[in-house]
Parts: C-alpha cells; sequence; structure tokens
C-alpha cells in the first residue's frame, strides 16, 4: 500500500512539474475566435464558373490533367518579394539567401532587371497584370480591384490552387484605392494578418506574438506548398514590413530566407518549381538614397530565377536564352510574360510574340540592343541611360587639381578632415574657389 502511494506522488509531482514547464515556455498567440472569424472566407470565390470547378478538384486533391502536357511540364510557380529590396543591397545583406541561390540551387541572377514605376504598387500592378496600373480602370472601380487580370487567375482556370499572401494591407489597400471585395485566391492569408495585428500599431509593428512579420509569411507559405506539392499551385508572398524604408533590416531575414530555400530544397518542393525570388524596388528613402549609388538601386531591384534540373535538360534552349538574358535589360512586365509562357511551354509560337505587348517572356532572347523604350521604361526610372562622353579641358591645372583632390576623398569615405587643400568650385563666372579646414573663399 506504502508502495502504490509513492508511485502515486511521484506520478503527481511529475505532472506539476510537467505544468510548471509547459507554463513557463508557453507563448501567446493570436486570439483563436476572432483568427476564424477573419479565416472562414471561402465563400467569396467570385471567379468562372469554369475556373470554380477546376479549382474544387485541386482542392479536394483530384488532379485535372494538362491537355497536351506532361505534369513534369505543368510548373508550379513559387514567388517570393522583398520590399524595397535592390540587388546590390542583397548583396550586402542577404548573403546566406544569395549563397544557397547560386552556389546550391544554381539560380539565375537578372543583372540589368530594370523597375518600371515608383513604388511597391505599380510596380507589383506589372508584373502581376502585364500593363501600367494607370492604363487598368479597374483599379478605380470604388467597388475594387477584383476586375483587374491579375496573372493568378490565368493558373486558375487552368487547375492551379492559387495563394497571395502579404505581412501589410497596404499594395492594393489606400483612401484612393478600395482593395479587394472579395478573396482573390484560394487561400489568403491578409485576414490572417489583420487579426494578428489587432490592437497594434498599424505597418510600423514588426513583430507579433514572439514572431517576425516575415516568419508568419514563411510559416503560412512553407506549410500551405508542403501540403499542394502534388498537386500544381501558384504561390505568390510578399514580405513588406521588414525592408520597407530600410537599407540594413533585409540582414535579419536572410537567414530566415536561406533556411526556407532549404527546407523547400530538401522536401523535393522545388522539384517541379519555377521559382522567382526578387524585390519591386529598391531603397527610396534615407541617405544613401540622393547618392549615384543609391538612384541605381532603387532602380535596379533584386531578381533571382530557379528552374529545377530536368527543365534545363528538356527545355535546353528556354535555360540557354534565360541565361543570356542575365545581361539583358528586363523588367516586371517580361517576369509577367514568363509566367503566362509558363501555362503552355510546349507552343513555339511563344517565341514569335510578346504578351501584352510590354514584355517577353525570359524564355526567349531579349535583344541585346533592347533600350528603356523599347522595355516601356520611362527615362525617369532607366539605369541604361546612353552615355555621353565628357571631354575635359586639362589645360586647366586647377581643375585637374580639382578632380583628383574630390577622387581622393570620396576614395576615403566622404572624410572632410583630409589634408588636402584643393579647388573646391568653378562657377559660372569661372572665379576659382580655395577650401581649406575651415572656409572657402576666392583665390
Amino acid at each position: 500500500m506504502f508502495f502504490y502511494l509513492c508511485v502515486s506522488l511521484y506520478v503527481c509531482l511529475i505532472g506539476i512539474t510537467l505544468r510548471i514547464n509547459t507554463k513557463k515556455e508557453y507563448v501567446p498567440r493570436c486570439n483563436v475566435d476572432v483568427l476564424s472569424k477573419f479565416t472562414k472566407r471561402t465563400d467569396f470565390l467570385v471567379e468562372s464558373e469554369k475556373a470554380a470547378h477546376a479549382r474544387k478538384h485541386v482542392i479536394q486533391g483530384e488532379n485535372i490533367p494538362n491537355t497536351g502536357n506532361h505534369r513534369e511540364s505543368c510548373l508550379n510557380v513559387l514567388l517570393i518579394m522583398l520590399e524595397s529590396t535592390s540587388r546590390i543591397n542583397s548583396v550586402r545583406y542577404l548573403r546566406k539567401t544569395r549563397k544557397y541561390l547560386l552556389e546550391t540551387l544554381d539560380a539565375t541572377e537578372l543583372l540589368g532587371y530594370n523597375k518600371v514605376a515608383l513604388n511597391t504598387r505599380p510596380n507589383m500592378a506589372a508584373l502581376l497584370t502585364g500593363d501600367f496600373l494607370e492604363n487598368l480602370s479597374c483599379f478605380k472601380n470604388k467597388e475594387g480591384v477584383d476586375q483587374c487580370p491579375f496573372i493568378w487567375k490565368e493558373f486558375s482556370k487552368l487547375g492551379y490552387t492559387t495563394h497571395y499572401g502579404q505581412d501589410a494591407y497596404s499594395t492594393f489597400y489606400s483612401k484612393d484605392m478600395s482593395g479587394f471585395k472579395y478573396q482573390p485566391t484560394d487561400y489568403y492569408d491578409q485576414p490572417f494578418h489583420d487579426a494578428n495585428e489587432q490592437g497594434k500599431p498599424q505597418f510600423l509593428h514588426l513583430c507579433f506574438n514572439g514572431k517576425s512579420s516575415s516568419e508568419y509569411v514563411n510559416e503560412r507559405m512553407f506549410n500551405l506548398v508542403s501540403n499542394l506539392k502534388d498537386n500544381p499551385f501558384f504561390s505568390l508572398s510578399m514580405h513588406i514590413r521588414m525592408t520597407h524604408n530600410s537599407l540594413t533590416r533585409a540582414v535579419t531575414i536572410d537567414k530566415l530566407i536561406s533556411k526556407t530555400l532549404q527546407g523547400l530544397h530538401k522536401n523535393s518542393i522545388l522539384n517541379n518549381t519555377f521559382l522567382a525570388l526578387l524585390g519591386d524596388h529598391g531603397i527610396r528613402s534615407g541617405k544613401v538614397r540622393p547618392t549615384f549609388i543609391g538612384q541605381l538601386e532603387e532602380r535596379l531591384p533584386l531578381m533571382f530565377i530557379y528552374v529545377p534540373p530536368w527543365f534545363k535538360t528538356k527545355y535546353c534552349s528556354y535555360f540557354k536564352n534565360l541565361r543570356t538574358n542575365a545581361r539583358r535589360l528586363t523588367t516586371h512586365f517580361d517576369t509577367h510574360s514568363t509566367l503566362l509562357h509558363l501555362l503552355d511551354l510546349d507552343n513555339n509560337q511563344h517565341a514569335m510574340k510578346t504578351y501584352r505587348q510590354k514584355g517577353i517572356s525570359l524564355f526567349n532572347e531579349i535583344p541585346s540592343n533592347r533600350s528603356c523604350q523599347d522595355a516601356n521604361i520611362s527615362s525617369k526610372w532607366c539605369a541604361f541611360l546612353n552615355q555621353e562622353r565628357i571631354i575635359q579641358l586639362v589645360e586647366n591645372s586647377a581643375s585637374l587639381q580639382y578632380t583628383n583632390c574630390r577622387l581622393h576623398e570620396i576614395c576615403i569615405g566622404f572624410n572632410n578632415h583630409i589634408s588636402c587643400n584643393f579647388i573646391f568650385a568653378i562657377n559660372k563666372k569661372r572665379r576659382i574657389y580655395q577650401r581649406d579646414s575651415q572656409t572657402v573663399k576666392p583665390v
């Protein structure tokens, strides 16, 4: 009897200990009731009956055959957008991600990828619709942007399960734009993020219940595509908060993005997936922006494209063109055309036309002499304007001295205290000024 009493007491003590430890490690989560209210919105699907029927079959796990295409050719699409992230800034702060993409996945980096508009909204509109935002009346509809020709609608028609998620509502919602009145994709993460941030500062808040907003975006995307990997899917995830208007915060998600890519690769999700890791534009504010390199960064966003190994063999000419285009002038319009091309890879007619007359599929070779005008980039946003040779009169020793000393100052990091009294400026009256450590005075 005493033995059983001791055993019971021991079990109780273990239970108490476990409960104490559980309480110690508990991290508060979102209000479940609030979340359920926001996430149960499956009654808002408003596309054609044919598209809805196809989507219904995919959700239930019944893979609809692609007429004329082998399942291997029916590539999944996974788009990951990092807001305000330029290629140059990825070299600074996304080192782990870049290394994994280039060395392990053998992804293609587009070095001449140029934005086509000012900020996130018009650039993403170009990528998702293939046209400028101002050209589409649907974006001015007070009832919402649901009628706009978003690219995921084309994938949905062919039986793809669609997903759209971002950690801020700002892209298609503002005082001038009503956003989505109905759920735009099969899986839509915005209600989750709306519920998650209730009672917290809007937009500027980066962390929710012990996780960054980007962790939630990645977690939801990874779990979804892991469950859908046997069926075709289109997924767009947009990281807004962590990198918005920040040059340095990209470093905080470098490990996260890298680990996510590793997980996708390890779980064989990338075996049948077209992956694009991109920026909408570069940094648009801060001390770097007014500099020459800052203006280039703003115009040249990040763009990596990955295709599986079998694609490189089966569509060797497409892959060769993609590699060639890595050093050509490319835009969001070209990405849109490429996504449409993915829907019909075996149609040889694609090489003879462009989609919506603004983009060229990246699987077709882009002309080496392509200009910004050809690519529908206004001169304001063009990073590749024609260069003009500047002839200097080196006979003017003052000008030469100024140039040499100015270059020296730039090279040592804009140090204003270098031991160099040099010619500072030549005004319109051609008077020469000399700068020392304290004053600027005529010579």
